[in-house]
């Protein structure tokens, strides 16, 4: 009888001595739909032929929000500048005081893309008039560009080289190069005329050509216009600027 309840006492004592035994509750994953992402157009998606000299904007308006039927940003990085493009008083070509676009590279930017573009993925054969001043060593032109921005022609006008590169997404590659005379940042009013072609790109300011390639690949046929300055707090301004179409053949 004792040595029964000594393996009794056992048995108790191993039994309160023992971990506790717990059943794992199954976990159950319930895949969530994933919402559809739908880009938002780069371009405006307006007609041509196009004009405009800003003076039916409120001084201080921002382009994209006073006339987004016609105007748009090109920012690569965050949208959290959408101060870029608004409406300035200066003293224009005429010498009176007039309402300009004035393109603000922000503050901050990381090196993205803080562009005005207008236009239409069916702009085709477009000639492009616009006349404007800088205090940038550095700016920019797109042409063609289509595909929600995927595809562009780009001027860069640096110091006293302009240099032509075919963007695909954010790669680009030279595929052309002329010296100028300079960066025309001297303060005056200067006049820039682009033709964007079913087989090219040519940008010409004050007579002088800047850029004038040949192309014949289809992705580079089409699309919009911007403009852009290229260093922090600098300013692009466009007293007016004027998009007519070309002959099929022009040149």
């Amino acid at each position: 009888m004792r040595r029964l309840w000594i393996l009794f006492s056992l048995v108790a004592l191993l039994a309160a001595c023992a971990p506790e035994f717990q059943i794992a509750k199954p976990t159950i994953s319930i895949p969530q739909p994933s919402l559809p992402q739908v880009p938002v157009a780069l371009l405006p998606g307006n007609a041509l032929p196009f004009a405009d000299d800003f003076e039916q904007y409120p001084v201080g308006a921002l382009l994209p929000a006073v006339n987004p039927k016609a105007y748009r940003l090109w920012f690569a990085q965050e949208e959290r500048h959408n101060d870029i493009a608004y409406v300035a008083e200066a003293v224009g070509p005429s010498g009176r005081t007039e309402r300009v676009a004035a393109v603000r590279y922000p503050w901050g930017g990381g090196g993205g893309l803080a562009t005005l573009v207008t236009g239409a993925e069916g702009w085709k054969n477009y000639r492009v008039e616009a006349v404007f001043k800088t205090e940038d060593d550095q700016w920019w032109v797109f042409g063609n560009i289509n595909g929600n921005g995927t595809h562009a022609y780009v001027l860069e006008v640096y110091g006293q080289t302009a240099r032509v590169y075919k963007q695909i997404h954010r790669d680009r590659t030279v595929v052309a190069r002329r010296e100028i005379s300079g960066p025309k940042n001297d303060g005056g009013w200067h006049r820039l005329v682009a033709e964007c072609r079913e087989d090219g790109f040519r940008v010409v300011v004050d007579g002088e050509v800047f850029a004038d390639y040949q192309d014949a690949d289809p992705a580079f046929s089409r699309g919009g216009f911007g403009l852009q300055a290229s260093r922090f707090g600098r300013r692009f301004w466009i007293s007016a600027w004027s998009f007519v179409p070309l002959g099929a053949n022009a040149r």
